[in-house]
């Protein structure tokens, strides 16, 4: 079901395959950061407060950090005036335990103010305290609400981009691959955006505050704090360049399995109708094998990446420690600067010890951008002109000069197409298959550019319209119909959603004509009923009814019928010719067709082979000269009698014989005969 390769071996044309191989390629990481980062312009007002938020968290997160050193230093220093045998919290509301007096105005600035009372101190860091819950707390919030919006913007813009795309991009990228990029890729960005503000910041503000603080307290502990700073940077730049490469394997073993569990679940009927549950169960099982084995390099790099970090961390932390227990012994720092000090570089390293979270997210983030950027940024496979302009009132009048079209340039599916249709008329397009019949009519709509040539439609060249008044004038119903997760109604009025639940008149008039009112009505909810998953629970000649229907609301001036009656029978088929009929009055319509008795009644035949117009002309026209219009007739409508009793019944061989291809010429003819009386 799932292809083995991340990239589809299709060709498209040649500008989407050069810009994903090379510019998204050969991109620079420093452009790429650039790109993540205005992401952040719609949401710039929600991040100003988050960071707001969170400077005032670490200055709270500071002070309370002092006012413990403050109050250890008091309790020190704290001399108790009381009799012994008043309690604690007669003391302590009565506002004394006042140490000595401060000698220097310094130590009032500095907090260092052993004179004021012992309540007061533990006051002030009870507000602190409160403080700094209460600012945690608001900066959760907003975090989590400054994430889904960045989410909301970036989904936005890769669905927005997603419907925009020509079908030539999805020809090159999978489902699966698309599901993930806008899935796992857009989640990698976004953390990595978000934590490179926001835990950039607060590691600058956490090293920045208690450099400060330390400083007040010793110049020389706080310029030994930053000696591990140095060596994080070295290794961290180091470990980037091996660890991009295995998250970008990582990721391309994960496009496989989501490709391999969405083509799956989209075939499941296949699968079970096929007995292959057990292979692609296996199959799966390779692939999960492949990304675990990817997800292991990839966590051993950092198993090795980690301890490093920390050990530096450590080593630091033990070094400081040791230095500082001197000076305290030595009388040149206190216990209070001790516990600031442990604080302060448990918070200092803990902070540092992000960078490697940081760096981890910023190397997937890298791979992911790319990759995201590739969808954003790819180029339109049917570029719009800035002066495009509607599509003018006409007949429908259709002409395809010198048509030439690949999807790989180098292989053309159409070769030299050159045919005109009058407006209002039907033609019907035949040929073996692969002769390019879909192809043909899929640039009607112009869902690709043919490299040679040029199509109009009313005498203006496809290419100077505008797409969407084009494409509302060319309506489709399809060789495999999808419905969609709705009701019957918005089924239907699925290219007129103006209609949906207010003018069910003229939803119920295109069933009739599609000849599916009859068994709409048979539904439980009748015209809103829910369909299941592409219409799972109707029939296949259901789906095709309400795919008919879908087009005859939407009242195009171009109506392509990609052998749209395949799936009913033929007396269905004949109450929807009838319906039809009326539809395709003055309205220009393609009709793909493998049976005879549909072609026949169309006003002109163009018989397609080989990507090349052989024939071209009414059916009494072409069952009048020898070729593919006339072996596939005989085939139909006369083949049994024809090969009654002959030794040879090969059809190719049979339509060489021309004696019977006379005769065959006479039965049909007298058959029309019949048909018109």
């Amino acid at each position: 079901m799932a292809s083995d390769s991340t990239v589809i071996s299709t060709p498209l044309t040649p500008g989407l395959a050069d810009f994903q191989t090379n510019e998204v390629a050969t991109l620079a990481n420093r452009r790429l950061l650039r790109w993540m980062f205005a992401f952040l312009r719609p949401v710039k007002l929600l991040c100003f407060i988050a960071c707001l938020y969170l400077s005032a968290a670490i200055a709270a997160e500071v002070l309370t950090t002092r006012q413990m050193g403050n109050a250890i230093d008091h309790i020190k220093d704290l001399n108790i005036r009381s009799t012994g045998t008043q309690s604690f919290w007669a003391w302590f509301s009565s506002g004394e335990g006042r140490a000595f007096q401060p000698h220097h105005l310094r130590d009032v600035l500095l907090g260092h103010d052993p004179g004021a009372p012992l309540r007061d101190v533990v006051l002030l860091l009870l507000v602190l305290m409160t403080g700094l819950l209460a600012l945690r707390y608001l900066r959760e919030v907003v975090n989590i609400k400054l994430s889904m919006t960045i989410v909301y913007y970036i989904r936005s813009a890769v669905y927005d981009k997603l419907q925009r795309v020509g079908f030539g991009f999805h020809d090159v990228l999978s489902s699966g691959q698309l599901i993930n990029r806008a899935l796992t890729d857009l989640q990698n960005v976004r953390v990595f955006v978000q934590t490179a503000v926001l835990t950039t910041l607060e590691i600058a503000l956490v090293v920045g505050g208690y450099m400060l603080l330390l400083a007040t307290r010793n110049p020389s502990v706080a310029l030994l704090s930053l000696v591990p700073l140095p060596f994080w940077t070295i290794y961290i730049l180091h470990f980037g360049k091996r660890v991009q490469e295995a998250s970008k394997a990582v990721m391309e073993a994960e496009d496989k399995n989501v490709n391999l569990i969405t083509e799956n679940i989209a075939g499941v009927h296949v699968v079970k109708a096929f007995a292959t549950q057990n292979h692609e169960i296996n199959r799966y099982d390779k692939h999960c094998d492949s990304y675990f084995d990817r997800v292991i390099s990839r966590i051993r790099l950092y198993a090795a990446f980690t301890p490093v970090i920390r050990a530096i961390a450590t080593a630091s932390h033990l070094s400081l420690f040791f230095f500082v227990s001197v000076l305290v012994i030595r009388g040149k720092l206190g216990p209070g600067d001790f516990l600031i000090l442990g604080a302060a570089m448990g918070s200092i390293l803990g902070r540092l010890q992000q960078v490697s979270v940081i760096s981890e997210q910023y190397q997937n983030a890298i791979v992911s951008a790319r990759r995201l950027y590739e969808v954003l940024h790819a180029p339109a496979t049917v570029p719009e002109k800035a002066d495009a302009q509607p599509l003018p009132s006409g007949a429908g009048d259709v002409m395809f000069e010198n048509v030439t079209f690949g999807y790989d340039p180098a292989k053309p599916v159409l070769k030299d197409i050159s045919f005109r249709v009058k407006g209002g008329s039907v033609v019907a397009i035949v040929g073996p298959t692969g002769a390019g019949k879909t192809t043909l009519v899929n640039l009607v709509a112009r869902f690709y550019d043919p490299q040679r040539g040029g199509i109009r439609i009313d005498g203006v060249d496809l290419r100077d319209l505008n797409l969407s008044s084009l494409r509302k004038q060319v309506a489709f119903v399809f060789q495999e119909t999808y419905l969609f997760s709705d009701t019957v109604a918005a089924n239907i009025a699925y290219g007129r959603p103006q209609l949906r639940g207010k003018e069910i008149g003229e939803i119920e008039a295109a069933s009739r004509l599609a000849q599916a009112h009859e068994f709409i009505e048979q539904l439980p909810k009748g015209y809103e009923t829910m369909l299941g998953e592409r219409g799972a629970s109707l029939s296949g000649g259901q789906r095709q009814r309400l795919a008919i229907a879908r087009a005859i609301l939407f009242d195009p001036r171009v109506l392509v019928l990609d052998d749209a009656t395949a799936a009913v029978d033929p007396e269905t088929e004949e109450l929807i010719r009838r319906g039809m009929n009326f539809v395709m009055h003055d309205r220009t319509t393609f009709l793909i067709a493998h049976r005879i008795s549909t072609v026949k009644r169309a006003d002109v035949v163009v018989v397609l082979e080989e990507g090349r117009v052989t024939q071209i002309g009414t059916h009494e026209q072409l069952m009048n000269e020898a070729g593919h219009y006339r072996q596939i007739a005989e085939a139909q409508l006369y083949g049994d009698e024809v090969v009654r009793g002959a030794e040879d019944p090969s059809h190719m061989r049979r339509v060489q014989d021309d004696r019977r291809v006379s005769a065959t010429v006479e039965a049909v003819r007298d058959q029309q005969r019949k048909d018109e009386l």
